[in-house]
């Protein structure tokens, strides 16, 4: 009996270890062209069947359900894996001084929190972590 359990305690563990994934993968970003600029850096990243993935970003308020203020869907085109394929996320959709969360959904979920500056003509922006409240953080 004891035997059993053990069994199927092991096969448990096994099976929820095994096929848990992160809810989302890290999304790099960069500058380009004075515009957000995003890739995976995960070459173990691929597209549906469908051969589309699609962008949002949205303001970030943990307290409350995620609203897009933009989003994207891209069909027949490279997926942004390395720096240089990056996808741009046009400037405009950002204010300064909030926290925005962008996504980039496809087999896998890849998202960042950024704080965006437009100080000078030149954007700018700051990784921030779930806890950060503020840019001021």
């Amino acid at each position: 009996m004891n035997k059993l359990v053990v069994s199927y305690a092991c096969i448990g563990l096994f099976i929820i270890s095994g096929c848990a994934q992160p809810l989302s993968h890290k999304l790099n970003i960069d500058v380009k062209d004075n515009n957000l600029c995003i890739y995976t850096n995960n070459k173990s990243t691929y597209l549906s069947n469908d051969n589309y993935f699609t962008i949002f970003v949205g303001e970030y308020n943990p307290k409350e359900k995620f609203k897009s203020l933009y989003d994207k869907v891209y069909e027949d085109t490279k997926f942004p894996i390395e720096k240089n394929d990056c996808l741009t996320i046009p400037s405009n959709v950002f204010e300064e001084n909030k926290i925005y969360k962008i996504n980039l959904e496809t087999n896998k979920n890849f998202s960042a929190l950024v704080c965006i500056s437009k100080k000078k003509p030149i954007l700018s922006f700051k990784i921030m972590k779930p806890e950060d409240s503020s840019c001021l953080n």
